[in-house]
C-alpha cells in the first residue's frame, strides 16, 4: 500500500462551515414564517373589526329614532373574542346632518383596530 493514496470526503472545517450556512438559512426561513403568521393575525383582526364597524353603522343609520349628538358604546362577541365599539355622533356644519365616527377595539386593548365615518340626516 502506498502513502500517496488520495483521501475522499470533507474536512471538519468544511462540515462546520456548511452547517453554519444551513443554520443561517433555516433561521431566516423561520423568521419569515413568523412574520407571515403575524401578518395573517393582523389581517384577521382588521377583517373582524371591519365587519363589526359596518354592522353597527348600518344599525345606527337604519334606526327609526331621531339621530342626535352623543356617544353610543357597547361590546359584541365575535369569533370567540369580545370587541368593544364606540360611535361618536357629532353635528356637521350642514343643518340636520350628523357625522358618525365608529372605532372598534379588542377588549382589553387601547389600540384602535378599525375606524369608519358615515354621515346621516337627523331623522331617517
Amino acid at each position: 500500500m502506498s502513502n500517496n493514496a488520495s483521501q475522499q470526503g470533507f474536512t471538519l472545517v468544511e462540515v462546520l462551515v456548511s452547517l453554519l450556512i444551513f443554520s443561517t438559512a433555516i433561521l431566516g426561513l423561520m423568521h419569515a414564517g413568523t412574520q407571515n403568521l403575524n401578518a395573517v393575525y393582523v389581517a384577521e383582526q382588521k377583517q373582524i373589526a371591519g365587519i363589526i364597524a359596518d354592522n353597527q353603522l348600518i344599525l345606527a343609520l337604519h334606526t327609526e329614532l331621531e339621530i342626535s349628538a352623543g356617544t353610543q358604546k357597547d361590546s359584541v362577541d365575535m369569533d370567540g373574542r369580545i370587541w368593544n365599539w364606540q360611535i361618536l355622533i357629532k353635528k356637521t356644519p350642514q343643518a340636520g346632518f350628523y357625522q358618525l365616527d365608529i372605532i372598534v377595539r379588542e377588549q382589553g386593548s387601547e389600540q384602535i383596530i378599525v375606524s369608519r365615518t358615515a354621515y346621516a340626516q337627523g331623522r331617517l
